[in-house]
């Protein structure tokens, strides 16, 4: 018996079109998916604190909450420059949840004065 060449042919635009979509997906979920990313303070600054001072973001939220420092357990490391380091690196993932379970501890109006 003879199969029907219609039961075997295949949508190729259709197709292409579902594992683009499928790859987009995809990809803007491993872009959201912040575990095992770092940021440095510009970064932080721009997701997390609304552009604020790199200045303004050391003074009121790494020195104001010491449980941030990567040598109290918290998310940034090197949150000032010392002699033991000078780069800042932050824990996006650890950085984010600290943040939003003290977005309302933080001075958001605070203002750097010289």
């Amino acid at each position: 018996m003879q199969e029907d060449m219609s039961d075997t042919l295949i949508n190729l635009p259709s197709l292409t079109n579902l594992i683009k979509s499928i790859v987009k997906e995809s990809v803007s979920a491993d872009k959201q998916d912040l575990t095992g990313k770092t940021w440095n303070i510009d970064e932080f600054r721009k997701y997390c604190c609304r552009g604020k001072g790199d200045n303004w973001v050391r003074t009121f939220i790494f020195d104001e909450f010491p449980e941030v420092d990567y040598k109290n357990d918290g998310f940034v490391v090197n949150p000032r420059k010392t002699p033991a380091g000078k780069t800042t690196i932050i824990f996006a993932k650890e950085a984010c949840e600290w943040m939003q379970k003290h977005q309302h501890e933080i001075d958001w109006n605070a203002k750097i004065t010289s």
